[in-house]
């Protein structure tokens, strides 16, 4: 077996390792979820593994073709696993634990090493080898959003904002990243939440249904911040968005409005990581 770095020219045997990988662990883990052929945020894959590949490392594991791949992040200092797939006929032959120690090793300098782990009991045993332990459950919900106006206050999100956006992450993530904001501003829509002359939040809406990440100075601003996103998803369209558990707030109001958990992760660390109360999750892919 042989680790490397993949390229551009690798990613269509990244795509198929996903698909076939994703298939797996929802029909062993989440066999009630709807079968969507493309799912929230899936329009843009192929740019977010383009991006992964210019902000951070994608390692394929090739026994003599591509049979599983990793991806991770850095971000001031905090290491994140972004992509972690074998090809289920793989499974427990030691190319997952391989994968992982050499995507560690990239990240060696890092000061908290993080990933969103699936249901896979195999995956978070790894994880907690590796010293990351659970911080909180990451819920998917899913529903539709009623038509409504947008909230007072909300403003497109640019670039001139991002020294702002850089100092709520550091406070509510842990991490500042304007690479992934540069990034998220490509493929959806931000919007700005501004008070009495002051930013207070920012969260992303996805034409294809999915909301996040976003971030709020006060949690009671949450709401706000999901009406406004639900404004780039076309009328009818089937929103999904990612909440940590403890942001009560965000979790209450898309309960009240109709929306259902469709399936919980784990997002795991080796030590505390900001204030998940305030958050919206971007997902597994970039947290």
């Amino acid at each position: 077996m042989r680790i490397r770095p993949a390229t551009e020219e690798d990613l269509e045997d990244i795509a198929r390792i996903f698909e076939s990988s994703v298939a797996w662990l929802t029909s062993r883990y989440r066999p009630d979820l709807p079968t969507d052929e493309h799912p929230p945020g899936s329009t843009s894959r192929s740019e977010f593994y383009r991006h992964l590949l210019g902000t951070g490392i994608i390692l394929l594991a090739e026994d003599p073709e591509p049979v599983g791949f990793a991806g991770a992040i850095t971000r001031d200092g905090v290491w994140f696993l972004s992509q972690f797939w074998v090809v289920p006929d793989r499974h427990g032959s030691g190319i997952g634990s391989v994968l992982l120690d050499e995507t560690l090793a990239w990240g060696r300098d890092a000061t908290a090493f993080s990933v969103v782990a699936s249901p896979y009991p195999v995956a978070q045993k790894i994880y907690l080898r590796a010293s990351m332990y659970p911080l909180w459950t990451q819920l998917d919900m899913s529903g539709t959003f009623p038509a409504s106006a947008m909230p007072e206050g909300i403003e497109e999100l640019t670039v001139a904002d991002q020294s702002w956006v850089d100092q709520l992450d550091g406070e509510i993530r842990g991490t500042a990243r304007p690479e992934d904001h540069a990034f998220w501003r490509s493929v959806a829509k931000g919007f700005a939440l501004r008070r009495d002359g002051s930013s207070v939040g920012y969260v992303y809406g996805w034409s294809d249904g999915k909301l996040g990440p976003g971030a709020a100075r006060d949690p009671a601003d949450i709401p706000l911040l999901l009406r406004a996103a639900a404004l780039e998803i076309p009328a009818g369209r089937t929103a999904s968005v990612a909440i940590p558990s403890s942001n009560w707030i965000a979790l209450r109001e898309l309960t009240r409005l109709g929306f259902t958990p469709m399936s919980a992760n784990t997002f795991m660390a080796s030590r505390s990581l900001g204030d998940a109360s305030r958050y919206i999750s971007s997902g597994g892919a970039l947290s």
